[in-house]
């Protein structure tokens, strides 16, 4: 096992090759450009794994980006109706043409294009 150190900032022990505390990402040696490039390349990496909207989650969720329109036909909320169908938010199951609307809470349950009708 590579040898540890204690971080000065925390105290909490981290290894010896390592360039910032991971407990509190105090600064424990200049690594110079190689963790800077390491740094870019996760970011970029990172980036890539997210579906259109920046979410990392395995699941696509409803956004502007064409699921009506491509024929999207999986029901992710088990409403009963899917983005195809005219499933407004695919991720929340109290929603989906036709739903009961509460006045004035901001969402759009029954799929109309207006959260208060």
């Amino acid at each position: 096992m590579p040898p540890l150190i204690a971080c000065a900032a925390c105290g909490q022990h981290v290894l010896s090759s390592a360039c910032a505390c991971a407990h509190c990402g105090a600064k424990l040696k200049d690594c110079g450009l190689r963790s800077t490039a390491a740094a870019a390349l996760m970011g970029l990496a990172l980036a890539a794994c997210g579906d259109k909207d920046g979410n990392d989650s395995d699941s696509p969720i409803q956004t502007d980006y064409g699921f009506a329109d491509s024929g999207y036909s999986e029901d992710l909320d088990g409403d009963g109706y899917t983005v195809a169908e005219g499933d407004c938010d695919d991720n929340n199951p109290n929603a989906y043409p036709g739903a009961a609307e509460a006045a004035d809470d901001g969402i759009d349950t029954n799929c109309d294009g207006d959260p208060n009708t």
